[in-house]
């Protein structure tokens, strides 16, 4: 296949990839207006989720399809990420 064109199958990744940028992107403004409008409760609130995180991520009833180590590392990297996600709006909002 040569570089002016695209794949089905890469075609398919390709858009669904988008489609998580547009969530994503939009969570973000979201969130940044939060943290400018209210940012004591958006915090508090984003160490609430990071804590039931943590608690269900540990146990099996969440993610059932993935085993306890797997679970754990995606525990790990919803917690870094909601972490840094406060960390990044800070820096947007100049907080």
């Amino acid at each position: 296949m040569s570089e002016d064109t695209v794949s089905p199958e890469r075609t398919a990744a390709i858009r669904l990839r988008a489609r998580l940028a547009v969530v994503e992107r939009a969570a973000w403004a979201g969130f940044v207006r939060a943290m400018r409008d209210h940012p004591e409760e958006t915090e508090a609130f984003i160490a609430d989720e990071r804590a039931r995180c943590v608690e269900g991520f540990a146990g099996p009833n969440w993610a059932k399809d993935l085993n306890s180590a797997e679970r754990a590392l995606l525990g790990a990297e919803v917690d870094a990420g909601l972490a840094q996600l406060v960390e990044d709006a800070k820096k947007e909002i100049g907080s």
